[in-house]
């Protein structure tokens, strides 16, 4: 265990060239699960647990991790797949599974899975987006898939999805403050997010600030828009394409990340004037010092509606 625990804590300040890393683990149901070591702070036996009462069905309770409160999710029950069998008179009993500690919006939450397997690289050009029986069958969670050397596939875990399910916030609280600028109806935003949360939190938001948008789900889908517009300014004897006035991007997509799309962005002289925002979950300063390298404007931590809305308003005007 201490093993792995260090291999993500090497691993999560690697950030190569459209390359990501998987830590994989079972739910006890047959198939692989996988995760990005950057959302992964650490891997540990399941600890005592207090109950909360009248808490959703899918919280086991609350762990006690070097004195911050976790909430402890079970992730099977949360994927709609039934249920793992845990003794928790019993802590830190092999058979009751293990805790994967993630960190999501500067906040912890722990998922609780039948065991781990080992973390694994690979390129983003080989994370898929999933077939629909996939997602259906998974509660929409998963987000993207990939395939093993041994064929098996891996089904790529949105954590935003299973959070925003158990714990929803009302639009009222999430949008609060957010209002129509009549200075932005003229401008256009283009976005990349594979998760369907996130992609449905930004489309409100930009329409609560009168924003128009055009939206994509993955970096591949972007870039291909982004040189079509390109390849049309240049038709009509533009330098620049200003058909768009800011790029928002997800790090992890399917296909291609936020790195690659902004590096390819910053090479294209008809794309490089256009602020990129990076736009995710994960909240390591390694991931905006990545993002500064490769030429992107900001960084937006998912999601702050305030801070969307300040940056938004400061490179689009």
């Amino acid at each position: 265990m201490s093993t792995l625990i260090n291999e993500i804590d090497a691993r999560t300040r690697l950030a190569g060239a459209n390359q990501m890393e998987l830590l994989l683990f079972h739910l006890g149901t047959g198939e692989v699960f996988g995760i990005n070591v950057f959302k992964v702070r650490e891997v540990m036996k399941l600890p005592p647990l207090t109950r909360v009462p009248e808490a959703d069905s899918r919280v086991l309770g609350m762990a006690n991790i070097r004195g911050t409160m976790v909430p402890v999710i079970a992730l099977r029950r949360a994927l709609g797949l039934g249920e793992q069998d845990v003794d928790l008179t019993k802590p830190e009993c092999k058979e009751n599974g293990i805790l994967i500690i993630t960190e999501y919006n500067a906040s912890l939450q722990a998922f609780h899975v039948a065991a781990v397997d080992r973390i694994i690289r690979t390129s983003w050009s080989k994370i898929k987006t999933p077939p629909a029986l996939v997602r259906e069958n998974n509660k929409g969670a998963v987000t993207a898939v990939t395939m093993l050397d041994d064929s098996r596939m891996v089904l790529i875990l949105d954590v935003e999805k299973v959070l925003s399910d158990i714990c929803p916030r009302p639009d009222e609280e999430v949008y609060a403050g957010l209002t129509e600028l009549p200075q932005l109806k003229t401008k256009c935003v283009l976005f990349a997010d594979d998760s369907s949360v996130a992609r449905t939190q930004i489309r409100k938001a930009l329409e609560k600030l009168g924003v128009a948008y055009i939206q994509t789900t993955t970096g591949k889908e972007a870039w291909d828009y982004l040189t079509e517009l390109a390849e049309e300014a240049v038709k009509q004897g533009l330098p620049q394409v200003n058909r768009i006035q800011l790029i928002l991007s997800d790090i992890e997509m399917p296909d291609m990340d936020g790195f690659t799309l902004t590096k390819q962005i910053r090479s294209d002289p008809r794309l490089a004037h256009l602020p990129v925002v990076l736009h995710s979950s994960l909240t390591g300063s390694c991931n905006q010092e990545k993002g500064a390298q490769v030429g992107a404007t900001d960084y937006v931590t998912k999601f702050d509606p305030k801070e969307f809305a300040s940056k938004l308003t400061r490179y689009i005007l």
